[in-house]
């Protein structure tokens, strides 16, 4: 195989012969300009045999990125130094507050875990109701959802949405708008 390559002239002479100065100034000829045109095609000379020192076959190893090793190995000592290192430590904390509606601990301006599970299991169980009263995920009427708790009345602004009625008392969490 041989390349042929297809070299243009450069489009600006004045910078060709800038950087021909330039090259001239560090003792070098000018070099080729680059290829506009790179084609791979059919070999017309006679192949050139590279001389090597030993014809081996290559090995598999040969083709492999080898990484960067280390010189020595570390000690127990380091490794612990470097595990145990004051700043991975598990920081105090000091914003820990009570939460007001359960009591529980937790951080300030984070919602309550204990109370966020209640969330959790009341939605879950709207949506189970939502399921059963109309039998799919997908056959939703395209409407606001009310729910409505034990006791409660639709108000005039509810009118023309979906009503979804829970037979318990509402959540103290849960407020009404």
């Amino acid at each position: 195989m041989a390349v042929l390559l297809v070299f243009q002239r450069h489009p600006l002479p004045k910078l060709g012969a800038f950087l021909r100065s330039c090259w001239a100034q560090l003792g070098s000829r000018s070099p080729p300009w680059a290829p506009a045109l790179a084609v791979q095609a059919p070999a017309l000379l006679e192949p050139v045999e590279e001389k090597t020192e030993y014809d081996e076959t290559p090995s598999f190893l040969d083709s492999i990125f080898w990484m960067a090793a280390p010189k020595s190995r570390r000690t127990i000592e380091v490794n612990r130094c470097r595990r145990r290192d004051f700043r991975k430590l598990i920081k105090l904390k000091t914003n820990i507050d009570v939460c007001p509606q359960c009591g529980n601990l937790k951080q300030k301006h984070v919602l309550c875990g204990y109370c966020y599970e209640k969330v959790k299991q009341e939605t879950l169980a709207i949506r189970k109701q939502i399921w059963a009263h109309e039998g799919g995920p997908h056959k939703a009427p395209t409407v606001e959802t009310i729910v409505l708790y034990e006791g409660e009345k639709p108000r005039e602004q509810d009118e023309g949405k979906r009503i979804i009625e829970r037979n318990r008392k509402r959540p103290s969490w849960f407020t009404l708008d």
